[in-house]
């Protein structure tokens, strides 16, 4: 780390240490000056059975005869306010989705009432069937929020069978690119997810997407874009999910789901509870399809592309007292896939290959090109322990640690995938790869609340990963005198190991002069040391502005250090020189860590009581811009950068609730990404796409699109049946027209898919059980088209096909 950064960075972490230790000691007298409740009013908190703030939940106050006297919203400490008109006796609850609190009844008169603690539980009943308001505007956040709930995610085409890619596709500026990887707001990647608060690394592969099923999902929240200071790292979206806990009375669910693509889903789920303290749930899905990885071929004929996954979560909760709660999280997840082939293939049109082939395993015969067998397994656990303690009602924190472990194993078919070499002038190989990291963390976030004005939060995490990366490369000699490939194949195999730390600190406030404005202002310090070592000072000033109830209008400037991650970079150091693998290329400049400012503006309107709109735009100015692709057929990607790059775009969000039955919500946004000059990942890439990126003009980022909308319409009718209906459009991600035109120039051809779903739910004459059954069709016009092409774009040299016309059929049994 520079001499500079380390200073400024220790100055943070004594400044954010100071913070934390001081503030609970503030004079406690001044608080209740401030806060103090009024006659008018019923104050309190809200918070989930782990003791976690719940914000933007509403609270309603009824009198004696049932009738809504008052209501109010949460903040982000899960604080609320009611104005009551008049004296007497009222009950207070909250809800939030498909969760709900019990009743406190609340007597107003000539003493000041106690503060209301109301605590969220889920529901037993399925969300299809529940009512629920629709969420209220914000008025305090700097960036643009969103909210996937239980009840959203079952509504959806395929319910809760859904994978997470498919969920956050129903969120505002995601574009899908292949391989379970979603790009939102024009970065690649880049998603933090956090199960219950608690941020989680990602897998070896690509994302924690093979992890997080949206079955253990209560709801998703979801910031996008302009960050408080207590996100960093990965900062394109944070989705934090809360998973499904246990209840008393117990539920549970068996489910099985199939249909086309040879799939079949069998899953269950049970929370329940042990004594008055413990709760728990558990959840296992396997799942076998023929399209676990797109294939590079349209419509149903896949070629050698079965896969099986086996998922297991459990969360388990105990409640020691009302400020003490531990929770433990585990996430299990077990895979193996083969790689889809492209029938029709030439055998060695250069007719220079196979005679090698043939010296080197004498009585070869290459199988048909839809018959290589190349296979990829996955290993993925994740787990973490959480306590939670509240000092009081205004002081409170969570100390967590983490332990991850993942490992993908990448099998080629050397033999077969070389006889099909295309051009042995360019470089060729076929590689087996391993790869395996092992993380291990702790987290502390303390939220403290002084006054009625500030709301404060300081933190720090600290990381460990272990990284080992094994690859053995295939490859010829080449004559130096003629560059032709020649002798035996060779296994040219290399083991490297590197063990990365990353430091995190942060102090925020949430400062509330008046009603009308909001100014959340914050610092945060980050250091990392793996390749190189390196850190970053980054302030955030975000200022909002509620010009009344109905509109709400923020602004935001921050700093952002986003290191790439230690287990994708491909720090191999192989003999490939004098070989058929050598690249174009041979500049091996480290990663680094991408540092950018990010500037945000936008807007939250309640058009009416059933109408919710959003509107944002950002731009994002970055240094060594972070990107990362497919570089043969592995599903594991490999991180490269740019010098330096810009990405832009604006987008809208809708809630709609038309009446209890009927609800919408879409979205629409445009956007760009573009890179200028090539800082590392050299080897990775061809000669011509190095000298388009380092051209004048630069390059668009190959995960570009420029348009991107969803939309999702759910109607319930005959009390216990839903219909719902499902758009996704696409411009299309980046391509070159042909082998001449400069990379990333043009986009595959824009596609719209319409999904469409309808469920019937049976009560059955038991105990308050049901069975649920539902139809499902994706792409119900049978759209052809691909998700990107691999020629002519920057780290995706296999083609992606989107999924045609598919008929799946469902049934869960809830008991």
């Amino acid at each position: 780390m520079h001499r500079a950064a380390r200073r400024s960075f220790g100055m943070v972490t004594v400044c954010c240490l100071l913070a934390g230790a001081v503030i609970p000691l503030l004079p406690v007298h001044a608080q209740e000056q401030a806060t103090g409740p009024q006659m008018s009013q019923i104050n309190g908190v809200v918070q989930n059975q782990d003791l976690r703030r719940v914000p933007q939940a509403i609270v309603q106050v009824r009198d004696q005869e049932g009738n809504t006297v008052s209501s109010a919203v949460t903040n982000d400490a899960g604080e609320f306010q009611a104005e009551i008109p008049e004296e007497g006796t009222f009950s207070v609850n909250a809800v939030l989705d498909t969760y709900r609190s019990e009743y406190v009844v609340v007597k107003m008169g000539t003493a000041s009432p106690q503060p209301v603690v109301l605590t969220l539980a889920q529901t037993k009943e399925i969300a299809l069937e529940i009512v629920s308001p629709l969420a209220p505007i914000q008025y305090k956040a700097s960036s643009e929020t969103y909210a996937v709930s239980r009840r959203e995610i079952e509504e959806l085409p395929r319910g809760n069978n859904n994978e997470l890619h498919d969920v956050l596709l129903t969120i505002p500026s995601a574009a899908y690119g292949a391989l379970k990887q979603v790009h939102i707001r024009q970065d690649h990647a880049n998603l933090q997810f956090r199960i219950d608060g608690v941020p989680i690394p990602d897998t070896v592969s690509s994302t924690f997407s093979d992890v997080i099923t949206p079955r253990a999902w209560e709801r998703a929240d979801i910031i996008l874009g302009g960050m408080e200071a207590q996100y960093g790292n990965k900062t394109a979206a944070v989705i934090d999910i809360t998973t499904k806990s246990g209840t008393k009375p117990g539920f549970g669910s068996l489910q099985m789901f199939g249909g086309s693509n040879q799939t079949i889903n069998p899953s269950f789920e049970y929370g329940g509870t042990v004594g008055e303290k413990f709760r728990y749930y558990i959840l296992n899905s396997h799942t076998a399809t023929n399209r676990g990885i797109e294939p590079p071929t349209l419509g149903h004929s896949i070629f050698h592309g079965q896969s099986e996954r086996n998922q297991t979560f459990f969360r388990g909760d105990y409640q020691m007292d009302n400020k003490n709660n531990l929770s433990l999280v585990f996430l299990n997840s077990i895979a193996k896939y083969q790689i889809p082939t492209l029938p029709g293939q030439e055998v060695d049109p250069s007719g220079e290959i196979l005679p090698l082939l043939e010296a080197s395993r004498p009585g070869f015969v290459p199988v048909p090109s839809q018959a290589i067998d190349e296979n990829q397994k996955e290993n993925n656990q994740y787990s973490h322990l959480v306590w939670r303690h509240d000092v009081n009602a205004s002081n409170f924190f969570s100390l967590s640690t983490y332990f991850r472990h993942t490992r993908a194993t990448f099998k080629t078919d050397p033999f077969n995938l070389l006889a099909y070499t295309a051009d042995p002038e360019e470089p060729f190989s076929a590689a087996d790869q391993d790869r395996m990291a092992y993380s291990a963390g702790v987290r502390f976030d303390h939220t403290y609340i002084p006054n009625k004005h500030h709301l404060i939060k300081v933190g720090f995490q600290i990381d460990r990963t272990q990284a080992v990366n094994k690859t053995g490369i295939y490859a010829f000699d080449r004559d130096p005198a003629t560059g032709e490939p020649i002798g035996d194949l060779r296994n040219i195999r290399s083991d490297n190991r590197l063990i990365g730390w990353r430091q995190e600190v942060w102090i925020q406030d949430q400062w509330s002069p008046d009603d009308h404005w909001t100014f959340n202002i914050g610092v945060r310090g980050d250091a990392v040391q793996y390749l190189v070592s390196e850190g970053q000072v980054s302030p955030r000033i975000g200022v909002t502005y509620k010009a009344n109830q109905a509109n709400v209008f923020h602004a935001f400037y921050g700093r952002q250090f986003t290191p790439p991650n230690l287990e994708a970079i491909s720090f191999a150091r192989l003999g490939v020189l004098g070989t058929t693998a050598e690249p174009e290329n041979l500049t091996n400049n480290n990663v680094r860590a991408e540092r950018a400012h990010y500037f945000e503006i936008g807007s939250y309107h309640a058009l009416t009581k059933w109408a919710t709109l959003e509107l944002t735009g950002y731009y994002k100015l970055a240094r060594y811009l972070s990107d990362a692709g497919q570089f043969g057929t592995t599903p594991m990607l490999n991180f490269f950068a740019f010098e330096r790059g810009w990405q832009r775009g604006i987008d809208g969000a809708l809630k709609v609730k038309f009446t209890d039955n009927l609800t919408g919500r879409g979205n629409v946004a445009w956007g760009q990404c573009k890179g200028y000059g090539l800082h590392s990942g050299h080897f990775l890439l061809e000669q011509k796409e190095i000298d388009d990126i380092n051209s004048k003009g630069g390059v668009f980022c190959d995960h570009t699109q420029m348009v991107t909308s969803s939309a999702v319409l759910s109607y319930r009718f005959l009390q216990r049946t839903t219909i719902t209906g499902q758009m996704l459009y696409g411009s299309g991600l980046r391509t070159a027209e042909n082998e001449e035109a400069k990379t990333n120039s043009t986009h595959v051809p824009s596609y719209t898919i319409y999904n469409l779903s309808l469920t019937h739910t049976i009560p059955l004459p038991w105990d308050r059980q049901k069975l649920l059954l539902g139809f499902d069709v994706i792409n119900l016009l049978d759209q052809k088209y691909f998700i990107n092409q691999g020629e002519g774009s920057i780290g995706l040299g296999v083609s992606h096909a989107g999924m045609p016309r598919s008929f799946f059929f469902r049934a869960q049994w809830f008991f």
